[in-house]
């Protein structure tokens, strides 16, 4: 292991941006908790307030859902961040179909990516934990969420994860 040599002020200086941004992380939360209700938490999310009331410690929770979620895609795109949070797939005689979160900019919607046979992307329907379709909020992102979803669905046809 290698030794960092850090002044007082440096080290002063790490710490302040650490909790910052461990702050900025239980604001997000706690806005989204705030706008959407406790249920539109993700799993990594509950487990982090849940940590953070009973312990008062910060997790890193882009960490902590990294390593804990195979099958999360992210990407950015024109600007627009989006994540999809793979569930599950079924198979059927004419499709294939991945369910799972999308979100767009740090709104949810719950939904499923339809593919081909062959595991192409076909299209895809997501709501919002009030009922609204995606492009009926992100009218005009079509094709960069389409963009988005095709990658995704290579992904996991991929992978022999799933």
């Amino acid at each position: 292991m290698k030794k960092i040599k850090l002044t007082e002020s440096e080290l002063v200086s790490l710490i302040q941006k650490m909790v910052n941004e461990a702050m900025s992380d239980i604001d997000n939360i706690l806005d989204k908790i705030s706008q959407s209700g406790m249920e539109s938490l993700s799993p990594q999310e509950k487990e982090y307030l849940q940590h953070y009331s009973t312990t008062g410690e910060y997790m890193d929770i882009e960490d902590e859902e990294d390593s804990s979620s195979e099958g999360v895609f992210f990407d950015s795109i024109s600007g627009v961040n989006m994540k999809f949070k793979y569930e599950s797939t079924e198979d059927t005689e004419d499709e294939i179909i991945h369910s799972g979160y999308l979100e767009i900019d740090g709104d949810e919607f719950y939904g499923e990516i339809y593919c081909d046979p062959e595991g192409d992307y076909s299209t895809c329907n997501f709501e919002d934990p009030d009922g609204v379709n995606l492009f009926e909020k992100y009218e005009g992102l079509e094709h960069e969420v389409e963009y988005f979803l095709d990658n995704v669905c290579d992904e996991i046809k991929g992978s022999n994860a799933v």
